[in-house]
């Protein structure tokens, strides 16, 4: 993080390798931990290639005077369209780079999506959002996931992955739902709060004076709890559709589980976000491990015979055989 901060983001590359393989060492399945094959300088790239696009895009918009509205509304609506034109683009490298330059058990894993299908998913329907009154989000969201997850192989053979909108729709109405009332209620809460106080809140000459003592303690722990409750509620919302994500993931005959608990999870998220801003980020690395390792301690790969092995060592003898080393069309991350 220093190092990264000190060149301007230009360590970006070296840290983001080094960060991988220490995560994906310290990550075992079966007894056998993963490898991250990526180098510095193809993730250097795609770091350059979106800075460029994006100082470009700034300092265009910025150094024309306030005068030409027009040009200026022209230049916004050119980036705006130009992103959704290079975007999909970069995804779609990018899940190729992080497929590629992963490995378990000397097996590699491959992502064999379409260029045509990544335009489709990322721009096409991104595009239906504001039409829909934001209505699409779910199943938007399902689209995503199923591009990048059922184009996904482990060594010769396809992952499986058959969600269903109704179950992400149902997880987003629930959340909305409660996302409304809690506002709702600790809105009215403080007013009722603050109603007492209020009433004197004007000096004799009319101006407001300033606030007591108490009237800052409600806003405080207002806005604390106001907090809280977004980081429960967006974490909650990934947790119930990552375990259920996992539960209709499937890899041949392997079956996936995720047994994340939300009161757990959003205790851990909490923490994560009080130690990360009271100590100005320099406990974010402890934070990241410890939500890191409570995620993946709660997924399971299950066997019909309880061997994994047998799949495994399988896998390995087809991909000596049959698999690539790497694909040949040029790829790239971009930190997408």
């Amino acid at each position: 993080m220093l190092l990264t901060i000190i060149t301007l983001g230009f360590y970006w590359p070296w840290a983001t390798v080094r960060t991988r393989r220490y995560f994906y060492a310290n990550t075992q399945l079966d007894g056998h931990a993963f490898d991250y094959l990526a180098k510095p300088l193809s993730l250097l790239i795609g770091y350059v290639l979106v800075q460029v696009v994006v100082i470009a895009f700034y300092v265009s918009s910025h150094l024309l005077s306030p005068s030409l509205e027009m040009l200026i509304l022209w230049v916004y609506g050119a980036g705006i369209i130009g992103f959704l034109l290079i975007f999909p683009l970069l995804l779609y490298k990018t899940l190729r780079f992080r497929a590629k330059n992963t490995m378990y058990r000397n097996v590699r894993f491959k992502f064999e999506g379409s260029k045509s299908d990544a335009y489709v998913t990322f721009a096409a329907w991104a595009l239906l959002v504001p039409l829909t009154f934001g209505l699409i989000v779910p199943y938007w969201k399902m689209r995503k996931k199923e591009y990048a997850l059922s184009n996904l192989l482990f060594g010769e053979t396809k992952f499986g992955f058959k969600p269903q909108a109704g179950e992400y729709y149902n997880y987003y109405l629930i959340f909305m739902a409660i996302t409304i009332a809690f506002y709702i209620a600790i809105t009215i809460v403080i007013d009722i709060a603050l109603a007492p106080t209020s009433l004197g809140m004007s000096d004799a000459s009319g101006e407001i004076s300033n606030l007591s003592s108490v009237e800052l303690i409600v806003i405080v722990v207002g806005y604390a709890v106001l907090i809280a409750a977004g980081i429960a509620i967006e974490k909650g919302l990934w947790m119930y559709l990552y375990n259920y994500n996992l539960s209709v993931l499937s890899l041949g005959p392997l079956k996936f589980e995720s047994k994340m608990a939300f009161k757990e999870l959003v205790m851990i998220a909490i923490q994560k976000y009080v130690a990360t801003v009271f100590t100005l980020g320099l406990l974010y690395p402890w934070a990241k491990i410890r939500i890191t390792k409570y995620q993946l301690e709660h997924c399971r790969v299950v066997a019909p015979d309880g061997d994994l092995g047998e799949y495994f060592e399988a896998e390995v003898e087809k991909e000596g055989a049959l698999g690539e080393a790497a694909t040949d069309e040029f790829d790239f991350d971009v930190g997408l």
